[in-house]
Formats: C-alpha cells, structure tokens, sequence
C-alpha cells in the first residue's frame, strides 16, 4: 500500500550498495559455509575469477586458514576485495554469555582470530554472527542446540541487552581502531536493534534469511532496516535449510520467469533479492554456479514478474532469524531512528 511502512520503491540497480559511513560493499558476495580448509580456498579462488569481490565467512566456519590462502592466491590485491567475517554471539560457538565481561573479552579475542587465521592486517566488515543465549557458555555444538533456539527469545531474554550492548562495544572499538572498516550484525530482530539505540556507532548490515517465498517484507524486516540505514543482506537465497528450495529451483514460478530472460531460476531467484536493494551471499563450489550466480546484472525483472515473485508465500514459514522473532515491531521501536546518534 501506500502507507508510510512499506518499503520505497525499486532503487536503480548497482553492483554495490553504500553503507551508511560511505563505505561501498560489492552487492553479491560468495559464502564458504559448509567448506573444510582446502573446499574453502579452491571456492575463494574460482569465485574470484568468476567474477566475485567480496567473501563472506566467519569464526565457527572452522576454514578461515583456507579462505585467507584462497584469498593470496587469488591473484587480487588486498585492496579490491571485500572480506566479511563474523563472530559469535555471547553464548555460543565458543563464546560464554555467564557474564557480559566474559562475552567481551571473548568477542575481542575471536576478531584477533578472524585476522590471525585469515591471514590479514584489517578486515572489511565484522558480524555479530547470533543474537546472545544469555547463560549459555558457547559449548553446544550448533546454534540448534543453544538455550534460546526452541523459544526464540534471543532478542527478549532479560539479559539479552546487557549482552548485545556489551558485545557491541568491542566490534565498535575494533571499528575505530581501523581493524574494520564496517560492523553490522546477523539474525538480529528489532527487539535486539533496540538495546542499540543512542549507541556512537549504529550496525551498518543485518544479515538475515530471505529468498523468494517468503514476502518482500518478512515480519518487517526491510522495513525496519531502511527506516534505520541498515542495509540487509540476504543468506540462504535459494531456501536451503527452508521451505523453499525446490520450489525456488524447479518450480514453475522462477523457471518460467527465467525462460522469458534466458536465465536459471537460481539467477532469477537471486535477482529478485538484489532488485529490492538488498545484497546477498551465496554459496556454490561449482565454478559454473559462481559464474551463472555473478551474471545477474544484464537483464531485469519487469514490474509485474517482480509483483508476482514478491506475493509468492510458499516458504512462508521461514523467518528471517531463526534465534528471535519479530511478529509485530512496536512503534516504539519503529521509532528508533530519531533517538540514535550515528558517529561514523
């Protein structure tokens, strides 16, 4: 509708999107989830030649070694590559949440050693990987098994802001200190933006679930970012781990769609995502996937094939977190802009 909470139209298309301290992050960038060492650094490499710039990992991927020799051996200089890593969110993988200080000195801890196994001197931009599992001592094996999965309540656990603001403290020291030049957080909720609020430096990306099947807008999630200059950034764009992966890879909805274009569903499922202004991380070892994913800025998607992709519900049941849920944002919290003070 036209109400002032839906998301502004459809910007012209870059291949990169503007963080709010002027810092440009390359739109698409190739994931290595999943990977051991020597998987991770033959993906770095051939994604690079096909085309990718920014390589998205993280601390608990256990193959920063790989990436970071994917990385020297790419053949690109330091400086025209995007490189995004993460770190745990207090209480798991690693990370204790019995105090905010642990969590702290914990958190400083794993950005040395983002550098250290990457093999870099600064790093692109750093994620909160997770909201906090208050009380959790980072031991469980996956977040799946963390305290706050079952109930979602990593954003709206009483101790959940102690942990956030905490935590949020040492990424913003690292930004200052030059070590980053972005931070932003992952399957953050509104609830966990909030704690946020007045902070000298505001996250800058939220990386959350989103592809085709889910609405344009899941739980308000875009909404909220563009409100508060946050650009999102989507994972699992073909519904892995979801409800929609066959459906996004072989349903008729995006195979027509990709037929009218001579392009694959994949690309057309990608598209969809990055015509809404929001960037994306994929993953694929297949030098012609990476290829196919990066060949997505030639062709566009008409008023009505975007309307009929956006309506689409059938992974409706995925949320954009799955640590947290924002089923109906307050007004105060759509309110958070005007109380933020942005340093950058």
């Amino acid at each position: 509708g036209c109400s002032d909470d839906s998301p502004s139209p459809r910007p012209p298309e870059t291949k990169s999107v503007t963080l709010r301290n002027g810092v440009k992050m390359p739109m698409l960038a190739a994931g290595t989830w999943q990977y051991n060492d020597s998987v991770a650094e033959e993906t770095v490499i051939a994604a690079v030649h096909a085309g990718f710039v920014h390589i998205d990992t993280a601390y608990d991927y256990h193959n920063q070694v790989g990436v970071g020799r994917g990385i020297q051996k790419s053949g690109k200089a330091r400086d025209s590559l995007f490189i995004t890593s993460k770190v745990p969110g207090c209480g798991l993988q690693n990370t204790t949440a019995k105090t905010a200080e642990q969590c702290k000195t914990e958190t400083d801890d794993k950005i040395a050693l983002d550098l250290q196994q990457l093999n870099l001197s600064y790093l692109d931009m750093v994620l909160v990987h997770f909201p906090p599992c208050p009380g959790d001592d980072g031991s469980a094996e996956s977040p799946s098994k963390c305290s706050c999965y079952g109930p979602q309540n990593g954003c709206s656990h009483p101790q959940s802001c102690d942990m956030i603001k905490a935590q949020w403290s040492v990424l913003t020291d690292a930004y200052k200190k030059k070590q980053i030049r972005a931070i932003g957080v992952s399957n953050y909720c509104s609830a966990c933006l909030e704690c946020l609020t007045g902070s000298e430096v505001f996250p800058m990306v939220n990386q959350v679930q989103l592809h085709v099947g889910m609405g344009s807008d899941p739980e308000g999630f875009r909404t909220f970012a563009e409100k508060h200059e946050i650009k999102l950034q989507a994972y699992s764009p073909f519904g892995s781990g979801g409800h929609g992966s066959e459906e996004i890879l072989t349903g008729n909805l995006t195979t027509s769609i990709g037929k009218a274009h001579g392009k694959s569903a994949a690309q057309v499922a990608l598209k969809w995502i990055v015509s809404h202004n929001v960037s994306v991380a994929t993953k694929s070892s297949n030098p012609a996937h990476l290829k196919a994913n990066a060949d997505i800025f030639d062709f566009t998607l008409s008023d009505a094939e975007m309307d009929s992709l956006d309506k689409a519900t059938f992974a409706s049941e995925d949320t954009p977190s799955f640590l947290c849920r924002d089923s109906n944002p307050s007004a105060s919290q759509v309110q958070l802009k005007s109380e933020m003070s942005v340093v950058v």
